[in-house]
């Protein structure tokens, strides 16, 4: 994977991780978040992508705590067998707690250890943050109370001795030398007190004085002190090889903790940046993407790139957004590199690159003696010698700060070559020859940063397969250049031809003429195959219900005689047994009678025989049944023929149930006709003054009758306003499949106040 300092600088790719390191809760995961987490291997991203999604649903939760720098601690523990700095063990063991508290963010409480967290308590517990043992510690206290009491003692003793012997005593207080208390007495009275002399004042008028009593309460003191001090190094001793032992296991913890970070803190700058995480792909789509650094001011770019098109050539006004639309693409392309998140629509296509180049900005070296052009021409040959067919290419301003005519033929040159060596370059040029030429050619496209014509100001939005002016006087004037020079520009370049440009608009308006006619014809081709497909479901139909209505009479026949059965059966066994009753006979009449009546209902539900010996064919008028329904023979069979019915059903029906009509005429062909109640389609639709829920619905409307009738493109004019309309607009035929192309109309034509729509 090659990416260069100066690259990842010209894309800004460093600024913008600077930012994302700052949610990053260690100093080690802070180090670990750099360019060299770029990769080109595809499972590598959608691994990192899929955790950071999962960390986004986490973090509504409670945050895990921050991680102290721990690194150093291997270092000293491999060095020297010393026992670590009490600042140290209280160092691991914030460690220990801020892990524990990742796990409990990553819902993994049963992978603590409870282990790691007694000895995270005990460690927390028993020491300051400077790593001293703390006074209330346990061990401690029955020695700290000892202590206190002979303390206590000491000085009670001291104010008795001071308070008996107020003749020899220089003042009422006792003094603290050495951690010892002495007694203040005048040097004249040294041999009225039976005490040891342990020094004396400057002027030697004063002595210090431990009476035999208060010695040994002073060692008594400074013993205790002595077992305090003895116990809280035997506590940080304990400590520390508790530490020491666990340093392996917190080395793999540090590796976890690295790249806990590393999906926390894209997860945190993803959320806030809402970036989403795009499709893979080989052919570049960006769809609303926006630089990170640009924040609220940044205007949403679209750039779609056909499959075949290796070459990208963006031209437009300067300062309208051709170096920033650049950085854009190389930096998403890298962030998704590194962690899968770009800021740009989920919709959009990412392929993954090998390597990244980049030639923005001026690179001048006075040191160097080297110049603008020079400068570029060094550094692009120095991507020529390392991209391979994988590469992302980016050239900013190619060919500039030399001859025009030269810097064109070489912009051509080196754009050709890159064409075969890169998987994708992308130039800005304000050269006219390198836009024919990248129009001429099938592999390349190009594109412009749209100009208002009546503000005189850039829109900062990519129309796609459209070379761009430079609109430099325009710039000018907004730069507050004279009036007088720019009027004289003006005149100068009304006096020449733009013979390239104009060349170019004629061929980009026969393209879309025949964009029209292949969208019409492909119209046409679709309405067909619904008809065809509407007439085959149809027909199955019809075979399905013919088929279920004939299960149907057969159930209901059969059900019928069974009854009968019954009911012959008990008639039967009626008039066997007794005598012959007027009663029997009655209901013998009265079954006879209902089967009868049946009968002639069933003649009427099935199909009469016809006797017409006449032979059938195609195209014959006909009669059908005992409803004598009309219909035109389509085919005939031995026995059966299809026929055509005026209700539009195509059936097989026995040859004894038709008979011929008088007439005869051709057979009708079966079509599919279209009805909507839609308003008829408009070639203009004005939509100012309505609110955009009014014009979503006209736009459902528009569409719908637009392919009932047709339509293959028709324009809106919705106004410049606030610009709601016409977001909301292109928004809603971004969605649709059927809209091939849309953009603003021409300059002339009403500029950002109307939309062109291509279906």
């Amino acid at each position: 994977m090659i990416i260069t300092e100066r690259t990842a600088s010209d894309a800004e790719l460093d600024k913008v991780l600077d930012i994302i390191k700052k949610g990053a809760l260690s100093p080690e995961g802070k180090e670990n978040i750099s360019i060299k987490l770029i990769t080109d291997d595809r499972a590598v991203i959608e691994r990192r992508a899929g955790k950071i999604g999962e960390y986004i649903n986490l973090l509504s939760g409670a945050a895990p705590d921050p991680f102290p720098y721990i690194s150093d601690l291997f270092d000293y523990a491999e060095h020297t067998h010393a026992d670590f700095p009490g600042s140290d063990i209280y160092r691991a063991g914030e460690f220990l707690h801020s892990y524990i508290s990742m796990l409990s963010f990553l819902q993994k409480e049963d992978e603590i250890h409870d282990t790691d967290r007694e000895l995270s308590e005990e460690i927390l517990s028993s020491l300051d943050e400077e790593g001293n043992v703390t006074e209330n510690h346990p061990r401690l206290l029955p020695l700290i109370r000892k202590r206190d009491e002979v303390r206590a003692e000491r000085m009670r003793f001291s104010a008795s001795f001071i308070s008996s012997h107020r003749e020899s005593v220089q003042q009422s207080e006792p003094l603290y030398r050495n951690e010892r208390v002495v007694i203040p007495i005048r040097s004249d009275q040294k041999n009225s007190i039976e005490c040891c002399i342990s020094g004396s004042s400057a002027s030697g008028n004063t002595l210090f004085a431990e009476p035999f009593q208060l010695v040994a309460l002073n060692n008594d003191a400074v013993i205790a002190e002595e077992r305090i001090r003895s116990e809280k190094m035997k506590i940080l001793h304990e400590l520390s090889d508790k530490v020491r032992d666990l340093l392996p296991i917190m080395k793999k913890m540090l590796s976890e903790v690295i790249d806990f970070d590393f999906h926390y803190s894209f997860a945190l700058w993803a959320r806030r940046e809402k970036a989403s995480h795009p499709q893979n792909g080989n052919t570049l789509s960006l769809i609303a993407a926006r630089h990170p650094l640009l924040g609220k001011s940044a205007v949403p770019i679209d750039i779609a790139l056909p499959d075949n098109v290796v070459a990208l050539v963006l031209s437009g006004a300067n300062a309208g957004g051709k170096t920033v639309t650049m950085k854009t693409v190389a930096l998403l392309a890298m962030l998704n590199q590194i962690s899968g998140y770009v800021t740009a629509s989920e919709s959009s296509v990412l392929p993954v690159y090998s390597s990244f180049f980049a030639d923005i900005g001026d690179n001048q070296s006075i040191l160097d003696s080297a110049s603008t052009f020079s400068s570029h021409m060094k550094n692009i040959a120095e991507i020529a010698r390392k991209a391979d067919s994988a590469s992302l290419v980016i050239l900013d301003e190619l060919g500039s700060g030399t001859d025009p005519e030269e810097g064109a033929a070489l912009s051509r040159s080196i754009l050709t070559y890159f064409s075969t060596h890169a998987a994708l370059t992308l130039i800005t040029s304000h050269y006219p020859e390198v836009k024919s030429f990248a129009y001429s050619e099938e592999r390349m496209m190009n594109a412009s940063m749209e100009f208002d014509e009546r503000s005189g100001l850039p829109t900062y939005r990519v129309l796609e397969g459209i070379p761009g002016d430079s609109h430099a006087i325009a710039t000018a004037k907004r730069s507050g250049m004279p009036k007088e020079i720019t009027e004289s520009a003006s005149l100068a370049l009304r006096g020449g031809e733009k013979t390239a440009g104009k060349i170019i608009q004629a061929l980009i308006s026969k393209e879309r003429a025949l964009d029209r006619k292949i969208t019409e014809m492909s119209l046409l081709k679709k309405k067909l195959e619904v008809s065809e497909k509407e007439l085959q479901e149809k027909e199955e139909h019809i075979r399905e219900l013919e088929s279920s209505l004939r299960k149907e009479g057969i159930k209901e026949i059969n059900d019928y005689l069974r009854d009968s059965r019954k009911k012959l059966e008990k008639l039967v066994m009626e008039v066997r047994t007794g005598t012959l009753t007027k009663e029997k006979t009655k209901k013998v009449r009265t079954f006879t009678d209902s089967i009868e009546k049946k009968k002639e209902e069933e003649e009427e539900l099935v199909i009469e025989e016809i006797s017409d010996n006449t032979p059938l064919e195609a195209g014959d008028a006909v009669e059908c049944g005992s409803m004598h329904t009309p219909g035109v023979v389509v085919s005939v069979s031995d026995d059966k023929a299809v026929v055509q019915l005026d209700n539009g059903l195509k059936m097989a029906i026995s040859r004894s149930m038709i008979r011929h009509r008088n007439i005869k005429k051709e057979p009708e062909k079966a079509s599919v006709q279209f009805s909507s109640s839609s308003r008829k389609a408009e070639y203009t639709m004005d939509v100012r003054g309505l609110t955009l829920e009014e014009t979503l619905r006209r736009l459902d409307d528009q569409f719908e009758a637009a392919v009932l009738s047709g339509l293959s493109s028709f324009s809106i004019i919705h106004g410049y306003g606030d610009g709601i309309l016409s977001r909301g607009i292109h928004e809603y035929l971004r969605k649709r499949r059927d809209v091939k192309d849309y953009r603003f109309a021409l300059p002339d034509d009403g500029g950002m106040g109307k939309t062109y729509v291509e279906l």
